[in-house]
């Protein structure tokens, strides 16, 4: 009796085991972009730094942040880091006016992964020490 039973247990434990999900197969950002509220409480402003945050599933593969006037296919790379932990913390300084599309994207499996695109509206204005004014 007491080897049926744990002939059972076994059985179940293994089955148990092989139903957990398997890890996903590639990394991949898996978040929409966090960009750090304009501090002129307005617009976001030509010159100032802003922290673009997105959660990502490879700590070790190059995180960029891309770039393009908003209905623009022209991207241009404006960040690149390596995630810490599952977070990867870009430095977004637009250098134009208007309105602004950005995206992060991740290689993974031989194939680029992106984020949602995040459409800004970027304005001329003050800089004051660590304090934007936008116009």
């Amino acid at each position: 009796m007491r080897g049926t039973i744990a002939t059972v247990l076994t059985a179940v434990g293994c089955a148990t085991i092989a139903a957990l999900p398997a890890p996903p197969a590639s990394a991949t950002v898996r978040s929409g972009i966090g960009l750090a509220a304009p501090s002129s409480m307005s617009n976001y402003t030509v010159g100032c730094r802003y922290e673009a945050r997105v959660k990502v599933d490879d700590a070790a593969t190059v995180v960029k942040l891309l770039e393009a006037p908003a209905g623009s296919e022209g991207r241009m790379v404006v960040a690149t880091t390596i995630p810490a932990a599952d977070s990867a913390v870009l430095v977004w300084t637009p250098t134009k006016a208007g309105r602004r599309t950005l995206w992060a994207v991740q290689p993974t499996g031989g194939r680029e992964v992106y984020t949602r695109p995040l459409t800004v509206t970027v304005s001329t204005g003050i800089i004051a020490g660590p304090l934007c004014f936008g116009s």
